[in-house]
């Protein structure tokens, strides 16, 4: 893909670490830096930071500090992250004191930050990628969403330009949340276009065939709950399976998969991955923003698509229905998978 502005000489690429969402959709981003000869720097934490690691191992990654956010389940789940706000302000606080010295010290040109408010910097120019500019509200708190929406927008305040990872109609892929009721109130807004480091792989010759490929993501604890569902409804049923696990962390497996039964693997590099996808006859996942950008770069987003939302994350709810009324992807509660 083409950079969509002038390359600069230096960037600081810098993604949240919430699932690994935000370090796959950037990685197109750092790509085409790359191929104009600009020199990247790449900052984020934990198994985000494992997974650029994987991806892009000459390049110098820091380290930026944990959000501490977690995802509880059921009913405490909104409760328990606006517990974590004061957690998340300090490291924001935190985030952009680094950031702020390593431009001073560094002589970046632009600062690419990935839905991390705190990384923005004066001798620099900024800009943001997000792609949820609204907050999705439950049925009748729809009503309170124009709050929602003015928080983020001072939230984004500090940084030069706002980038969408969509394109600019209200009916694509992320629907009214990358589309403000006004956009006034934002940074100048650009859409980039869907994002995914599947958008340019060739397609192979041929395809394992796989009954059934399940993607667990997300942060902790709903992502090892999602995973244990996932292990045991899939080893009750017929045919072969796999297993993504989503833990950049852990290495690969060696030797070949079985010819029947559910396999499991932490994780896959990109092109495997993209092989897997696309020899399923179903796609158990989360249905985060960054995954639907992947199916849709393969041109998977249709029935085979079975969308499981976060309980209680109104974002992933909002795009399942989106998805399902778009593109007739599927779509079911948690504890209802497998009935």
């Amino acid at each position: 893909m083409k950079f969509p502005i002038a390359p600069p000489r230096a960037a600081l690429v810098c993604a949240l670490d919430w699932g690994l969402g935000h370090v796959a959709r950037t990685t197109p981003l750092v790509h085409a830096l790359l191929a104009t000869g600009t020199r990247v720097v790449l900052a984020s934490n934990g198994r985000s930071a494992d997974w650029w690691r994987r991806e892009f191992p000459d390049l110098e990654l820091r380290e930026l500090p944990d959000y501490g956010i977690t995802y509880a389940k059921g009913w405490r789940l909104v409760p328990g992250l606006l517990a974590s706000l004061p957690r998340v302000y300090k490291a924001v606080r935190a985030e952009h004191a680094l950031v702020e010295g390593w431009v001073k010290s560094g002589r970046y040109d632009l600062v690419l930050s990935d839905n991390r408010y705190g990384c923005h910097a004066s001798g620099a120019k900024s800009v943001l990628l997000s792609h949820q500019l609204r907050l999705a509200a439950p049925g009748p708190l729809t009503r309170l969403e124009p709050l929602g929406e003015r928080f983020l927008s001072r939230m984004a305040r500090h940084f030069d330009e706002l980038w969408i990872p969509d394109n600019e109609t209200l009916d694509d892929l992320s629907g009214k949340l990358g589309h403000p009721s006004r956009p006034g109130a934002f940074p100048r807004l650009r859409y980039v276009g869907p994002l995914s480091r599947f958008r340019d792989l060739p397609t192979p010759a041929w395809v394992d065939m796989w009954d059934t490929v399940a993607l667990v993501s997300g942060p902790e604890p709903t992502r090892t709950a999602f995973e244990e569902r996932l292990r045991q409804l899939l080893s009750d049923r017929k045919g072969r399976h796999l297993l993504v696990r989503g833990r950049p962390d852990l290495p690969l497996p060696t030797g070949e998969p079985a010819p029947s039964g559910l396999v499991e693997t932490p994780h896959l590099p990109t092109a495997e991955l993209a092989t897997a996808l696309r020899g399923a006859r179903e796609i158990i996942c989360r249905g985060g923003y960054s995954t639907v950008m992947d199916l849709c770069a393969l041109d998977l987003l249709d029935q085979r698509c079975l969308f499981v939302p976060t309980p209680g994350q109104t974002e992933q709810e909002y795009l399942a229905g989106h998805l399902a009324a778009s593109h007739g992807c599927r779509t079911v509660a948690e504890d209802l998978l497998g009935t």
